[in-house]
């Protein structure tokens, strides 16, 4: 069988984001004749990748676009110390069962440390189980039959996307709770998901219904002749199992009958993708899976357009799932080192770690599945997607909640202090970074030039208090002050969105003058996002650039709203030296200001430069949210409920009327971004009917009172014929 190595020879550089990070990658491509047997991975500098199907496939492109990225930092430095790069090699064809394992020999012939694949619920049987167990190599495969994992009692494989019982009973709950639908029928002409069918109907008996109707006809023989046996039973919904040809000739025949009910399809975005699935039919019509490219998690909005850029296409769920299992790779021989047993170990018992499907979490399962998200999205439309539910395993999650992370363990007690600061055992307060590297310098400002002032190891967590404007350093509390790491080597816990931007301190000078020269490097607001009427403190960090010692100095900020005058002294510093200085108040109101913190307030020191005293900072005051939705797409007829369980508007496709006393108002001359709570107030929020067609339109911002007393802001981000999307935050005015 023909070998494929994504070779290392021909490069062209691209720009690249992975996490909110800049990255300079190198796109690769290439082949290589077929090669005599190669050294194994962990003898040399380049660790293998075997995938059993060819380049270019889904599953490679995700798996190369990781491999990329991670090389391009340098590649992966393994416990024991080896630096190592990546390289995929792939087949020229994608292996039957039969010929599976004359394919596992050509790879292990290449010297490959890890396999990609099956990609197929076909392909996996007892005796390619048995094949791929075989190796001793730890398999990533994102096949998803059920039982795949339980039967490989020699954990080496590793399942990169939940089984298919997690998908039916997302769909089976969100039809159900969501949709409220009592009948359902369920249609399967793929052999390969009758399990999943099953699986449907114990989820459906778990509510205590039972399915109306269920016709299995593998292949799709004869499909059509079951329309009316349908239709006589004219159930709610519709779900099925099959060949996108075999969906798209259902439905048609039972729209064309003049059936409305729900029709889901498992693989409804890739029926749309291929044109089988004509947009126009495709409306509305419900999907389930593993991953979509509609996912508004931040990560799979990175990854989305990253692929794209490189491949010129839309990812679907086996390319997602191959680019995590690369990044999960990476994580397991930065613990376990390069050895298959090393490996295996690390994969199995590897702390969660929040990927672009979501939150992949080994250790809570211990059967080798990596992770168990899955996803319902409904087709708009023009052909586009729009997820609506989010599942880990049986949990229903927020569509902005990436997974189920574990409570962090409450450490050993020890003789001696611990350096880094220990969450809290029953919740993550606000934003937390987890190391990845091994050993990670901490530094006094955001690049390679700044002094090194410390070091943080692998696992360890620190709350993050503020970042750089790209978001490439953090800000973190470190040894009763601050320090700055190189974000790239965390994991962020929590919502990086709330963490401010900070200004960065000067860059470094390479000797002392003999004067001394006070300087602000940095002011980190605790909380990052100060609430009305609750305590909050500026940390200043205030240094001496000079060379000579200043003597005592005051330093002092008025904050808005309601010119809160805040002031702490120093009682000197000398040269080079460095202390933070914290300013406390309460401020009363909300809104986005600019202040500027002062050092030397009453100029007592006779400084080397008098004019570099003034640190600005920008913040924002303003009430914690209850609910906080981005471009939530609504069809005409839809009745919403922004918080709280009561329905709060009804959109008919052309109007917003209110509902159960809501009451909005138009906002104008302001942007979402910059909307805070004291402008949402009721001289502007009250009409109690609505607005017409005329005003909701793209870029218009409305100011909301709910039923339940809560104040909103609702953002139209587009609209097209009766479809409307639309942003929208929920405040908190009692935290």
């Amino acid at each position: 069988m023909m070998m494929q190595r994504i070779a290392m020879a021909h490069r062209r550089t691209r720009r690249w984001r992975v996490a909110g990070l800049a990255f300079t990658l190198l796109l690769v491509a290439g082949l290589v004749a077929p090669l005599t047997q190669a050294a194994p991975a962990a003898q040399g500098s380049v660790f293998r990748i075997g995938y059993l199907g060819p380049a270019g496939s889904p599953t490679a492109n995700g798996a190369q676009l990781a491999i990329d990225q991670i090389n391009s930092v340098g590649g992966v430095r393994a416990a024991g110390g080896a630096t190592v790069q990546l390289e995929l090699v792939a087949l020229e064809v994608a292996p039957t069962v039969e010929s599976l394992p004359a394919a596992l020999e050509e790879l292990r012939g290449q010297g490959v440390g890890a396999l990609l694949g099956p990609d197929t619920n076909a392909q996996i049987t007892p005796d390619t189980i048995a094949a791929l167990a075989a190796t001793g190599l730890p398999v990533f495969t994102p096949a998803t039959q059920n039982a795949m994992t339980d039967v490989d009692t020699a954990n080496a494989l590793f399942r990169t996307r939940a089984p298919e019982r997690v998908l039916s009973n997302a769909i089976a709950a969100y039809l159900i709770g969501d949709l409220g639908v009592s009948s359902v029928a369920a249609v399967q002409t793929e052999v390969e998901f009758t399990e999943a069918l099953m699986d449907f109907e114990a989820a459906l008996q778990a509510t205590g219904r039972s399915l109306a109707d269920s016709i299995a006809l593998p292949g799709g023989s004869d499909l059509l002749d079951e329309v009316p046996r349908l239709l006589g039973v004219n159930p709610d919904a519709v779900v099925m199992w099959g060949a996108p040809e075999d969906a798209a000739a259902l439905l048609a025949a039972l729209r064309d009958a003049g059936w409305g009910g729900v029709f889901a399809h498992r693989k409804a975005e890739a029926a749309v993708q291929s044109g089988v699935l004509p947009a126009a039919l495709g409306d509305g019509v419900l999907g389930f899976d593993t991953w979509s490219y509609a996912d508004a998690l931040p990560a799979a909005r990175i990854f989305l357009r990253d692929y794209v850029l490189a491949f010129g296409e839309v990812p679907g769920p086996l390319a997602v799932a191959a680019y995590d299992a690369v990044w999960a790779l990476r994580a397991a021989m930065i613990e376990g080192g390069v050895t298959p047993a090393g490996l295996r170990a690390a994969l199995l018992g590897g702390r969660a770690r929040a990927l672009v499907q979501g939150v992949l979490r080994p250790a809570d399962f211990g059967n080798g599945d990596l992770t168990r998200i899955g996803v319902v999205y409904r087709i708009a439309p023009r052909g586009g997607s729009t997820v609506v539910a989010r599942f880990d395993d049986a949990e229903r999650l927020g569509l902005d909640q990436a997974g189920l992370l574990p409570v962090p363990p409450t450490p050993e007690p020890t003789a001696v202090p611990v350096e880094p600061t220990v969450a809290p055992t029953e919740v993550l307060e606000g934003v937390w970074a987890e190391v990845t590297a091994n050993v990670l310098n901490v530094r006094s400002g955001p690049g390679f030039e700044f002094d090194q002032i410390g070091q943080i190891k692998a696992g360890e967590r620190y709350r993050v208090m503020g970042a750089s404007a790209d978001y490439s350093w953090l800000v973190i509390e470190y040894q009763g002050s601050f320090g700055w790491v190189r974000a790239e080597y965390t994991r962020i816990l929590g919502d990086i969105n709330l963490v401010s931007v900070v200004q960065s301190p000067p860059t470094p000078t390479p000797s002392l003058p003999p004067n001394p020269d006070i300087v602000i490097d940095a002011v980190v607001l605790s909380p990052s996002q100060p609430i009305p009427n609750k305590p909050f403190t500026a940390t200043v960090t205030v240094r001496n650039a000079g060379g000579g010692a200043t003597g005592r100095f005051a330093v002092a900020a008025t904050w808005e709203p309601g010119a809160v005058y805040t002031s702490a002294f120093v009682e000197g510093l000398a040269g080079g030296q460095s202390v933070p200085v914290q300013l406390s108040g309460t401020l009363i109101g909300t809104g986005v200001f600019q202040v500027a913190v002062v050092a030397d307030l009453n100029n007592e020191v006779a400084e080397l430069n008098e004019g570099n005293n003034l640190f600005n900072v920008s913040y924002r005051v303003d009430y914690p949210l209850l609910a906080n939705q981005v471009n939530i797409q609504l069809g005409p007829n839809t009745q919403w409920d922004m918080f709280g369980g009561t329905p709060d508007f009804f959109w008919d496709g052309y109007n917003i009327a209110m509902l159960n006393g809501a009451q909005i108002g138009m906002l104008s001359g302001v942007t979402y971004e910059n909307v805070h709570y004291d402008m949402l107030t009721p001289a502007v929020i009250n009409n109690t009917t609505g607005v017409g067609t005329d005003k909701v339109q793209p870029g218009v911002v409305f100011g909301m009172s709910i039923p339940e007393g809560r104040r909103a802001v609702i953002r139209v981000d587009n609209r097209s014929g009766e479809t409307v999307w639309l942003s929208y935050r929920v405040y908190n005015d009692t935290p």
